[in-house]
């Protein structure tokens, strides 16, 4: 008959020991979970503003070179068109910006882009920037004979996540037409 001493078993203790181990990677792994759905939240909302945004950079380079939605009603983003400064990051205000939603039918113009309805699901908002000078405050003429040679754009869209605005920001050139090189 086999002794008691040479069966080999696990106690309670090393079972117990096992457990908590497997408890602390199970959550640990559901830690990863939850972030990785965070993520992928923020990750489509992410994607859902580019694409509202590239919609509009896409209408505006549908729109003639001296539509009113171009026009330039703001110079005090001409030096940071592109909104460097993340000033439309901050909550409870909105930066000086040229053009928003109530421009996109200004001077009777038709719509065809994303709807205005369409953007309250997740609280989006888009603007637009227009300048015809550089940064430093020179006008865009590379060719030197006095005339702008286009303008910079920048859409910007942004939508509430936390306590913050999270934004996109596209940037294009519209070519003036009357300035051939």
């Amino acid at each position: 008959m086999p002794s008691r001493r040479s069966e080999r078993g696990t106690t309670l203790i090393e079972s117990m020991v096992a457990m908590v181990i497997l408890l602390v990677g199970a959550l640990g792994m559901m830690s990863l979970h939850s972030t990785g759905l965070r993520l992928q939240g923020e990750a489509r909302e992410i994607t859902r503003a580019t694409a509202i945004a590239q919609d509009l950079m896409n209408q505006i380079q549908a729109w003639e070179y001296a539509d009113v939605r171009l026009a330039e009603v703001n110079d005090a983003n001409n030096r940071d068109v592109g909104d460097d400064a993340q000033l439309f990051n901050v909550y409870g205000t909105t930066p000086p910006f040229d053009h928003a939603e109530a421009d996109l039918t200004a001077g009777g113009a038709g719509w065809t882009g994303i709807s205005t309805a369409a953007l309250t699901v997740g609280g989006f908002e888009r603007y637009w920037n227009v300048t015809t000078v550089n940064p430093d405050g020179s006008i865009i003429d590379s060719a030197g004979n006095g005339l702008v040679d286009g303008m910079r754009i920048a859409v910007i869209v942004r939508w509430p996540q936390g306590g913050s605005w999270h934004r996109v920001v596209l940037h294009g050139f519209k070519v003036n037409p009357e300035d051939r090189l």
